[in-house]
């Protein structure tokens, strides 16, 4: 069978060789895809504030024992499709005929064993009432099949600006206002089933409507072993990632009830919250960014031991700062009722810097085609996780925290290993680059702990101490980083304080122009010719 030509939009994303300009595209990449996810944070956090006064952590525990299967459905129903079509370096319109071919029917399968099964899925959890849920969000597979090949068109392309514009508003219009909605009338546990319905059927739309790719179903061959050839080693460490991820709420729903399922749940989704913003940007921006250097050894170190060392700076302060108001965040996030959420949070705060890192080198690895080794690495974190589970489980949700977190440390360090084989960066090179956000975060831990410490003593109030611990941490650690700027910020972190500051500075000259424009002339291509 003679591949087809490509069509114009899939053909646009060929690429000829690895262009010097994509450090600018880069970071205006991550710039857009950051500003959105951080919209869309902010309307988590909200949607979590007003759900966790609506719901009941049973109800939070039912659901999350169905989220375990809900992972699955955006991971082994696209077997690695998506990655395939981004990390290919030529692909033309039969690849895409066949990802929509192999995730579609893929999602329709996994939907039925679902549906079919759910029977035997409650009876293991213990919980009769998991079973209507599960054959609710069984329909999840065929809906985020049916997406994969439209997003993965959009992140080859760098469209990240309306990738991310149409993943805000999908999970504003689909899972906040429905499930908030359904809440408030009291449809308990159903309105977050209908929630995660709402936003990926309002993503699946969205996303074809921008691509309009083609849904003619193949099963060529080249086409099909160029992308499984690839595709298959991601789902592997894909599967891998979701058992680490869902293992420890499978033990904990399994051993320790719904109710605290729900509670270890809240502790993880707040910590996992920012690690998964980060994990979004780096699979959009970075992913294909890299993927197109991952033949120039040299260029794709430096990118990633930049990469550490902005992660460390934006992980390990974070870090320090919600283990000291671990109280106050936790009452003003999820209400008075959540006070059992507060250990399990605050001890996985520790493992932020790990979950985030380890996001840089997944990465890279993919990016340089190491997905065999990735998927044993995931699939031995996996087991890590899983095992530790089991034995924290008998000291309730804190030694599952304990335990999971040490995992996640020795994956971290397992990720990074791996990548340092592909990007030839030392283990030298790899501490340096944690070393002044460590620093960094030290002078943020010790003047808000102190200034916590006081602002309770003197009954200061949640809300108050919350706002002035945080203006304090701030001003640490702006002050340290003026004071003493190649200690604390070092050179990854100036230059990229320097390219902030260079990007906003264009945004500000655009808008400029824009207001200035009706006062003279059109900018070009607004309307006046040059």
């Amino acid at each position: 069978m003679t591949p087809e030509q490509p069509s114009p939009r899939p053909g646009a994303a060929k690429r000829a060789g690895a262009p010097r300009g994509l450090t600018g595209r880069a970071i205006g990449g991550m710039f857009w895809t950051f500003s959105g996810t951080g919209v869309q944070v902010l309307v988590q956090l909200l949607a979590i504030m007003a759900l966790g006064r609506l719901l009941t952590p049973a109800e939070f525990g039912l659901m999350g024992a169905a989220t375990v299967i809900i992972a699955c459905s955006q991971i082994v129903s696209h077997v690695g499709v998506g990655p395939a079509i981004i990390q290919r370096r030529e692909m033309d319109l039969t690849h895409v005929r066949v990802a929509v071919t192999l995730s579609g029917v893929l999602g329709f399968l996994l939907g039925a064993m679902v549906w079919f099964g759910s029977p035997a899925i409650a009876a293991f959890y213990r919980m009769p009432e998991l079973e209507p849920v599960l054959r609710a969000v069984s329909f999840l597979f065929p809906l985020d099949g049916l997406n994969t090949v439209a997003k993965s068109i959009l992140t080859r392309e760098l469209r990240f600006r309306l990738y991310i514009a149409l993943d805000v508003a999908a999970y504003v219009l689909g899972y906040a206002l429905v499930g908030v909605v359904l809440a408030w009338y009291g449809f308990g546990v159903w309105s977050l089933v209908a929630a995660n319905l709402a936003q990926v059927g309002v993503r699946t739309v969205l996303m074809y409507a921008a691509t309009r790719h083609s849904i003619r179903p193949s099963l060529d061959r080249r086409a099909s072993r160029d992308l499984l050839s690839f595709g298959f080693g991601h789902s592997m460490a894909q599967l891998g990632t979701l058992l680490s991820q869902q293992g420890d709420n499978l033990v904990v729903g399994r051993w320790l009830g719904a109710t605290a399922l729900g509670v270890y749940g809240r502790a993880y989704s707040l910590m996992v919250m920012p690690a998964s913003a980060f994990g979004r940007t780096v699979n959009r921006v970075l992913f294909p960014v890299m993927s197109q250097v991952q033949d120039e050894r040299d260029r794709l170190a430096n990118a990633y031991e930049r990469a550490l060392a902005i992660v460390a700076f934006v992980s390990l302060p974070l870090s320090v700062f919600l283990w000291v108001v671990a109280p106050e965040f936790i009452a003003v996030v999820l209400g008075p009722a959540w006070g059992g959420v507060v250990l399990p949070f605050r001890l996985f705060t520790i493992g932020l810097l790990f979950r985030m890192s380890s996001k840089i080198s997944d990465a890279c690895t993919k990016a340089a085609g190491e997905v065999k080794v990735r998927a044993l690495i995931q699939l031995g974190y996996a087991a890590m996780v899983v095992v530790a589970a089991i034995i924290g489980q008998q000291w309730g949700v804190g030694g599952v925290a304990v335990a999971v977190s040490i995992a996640m440390g020795i994956n971290w360090l397992s990720m990074a290993a791996l990548s340092r084989s592909v990007t030839g960066l030392s283990w030298r090179r790899f501490a340096r680059a944690h070393l002044p956000a460590t620093l960094l975060a030290g002078v943020v831990g010790g003047a808000a702990g102190v200034v916590a410490r006081w602002g309770r003593a003197a009954d200061l109030g949640t809300i108050p101490l919350l706002i002035v611990v945080g203006l304090v941490g701030a001003g640490a650690m702006l002050a340290a980083s003026k004071l003493r700027s190649q200690l604390f910020l070092g050179p990854h972190g100036l230059w990229a304080v320097g390219q902030a500051g260079e990007l906003l500075g264009k945004i500000g000259r655009r808008r400029g122009g824009r207001r200035a424009a009706p006062e003279g002339l059109a900018p070009a291509g607004k309307g006046n010719p040059e």
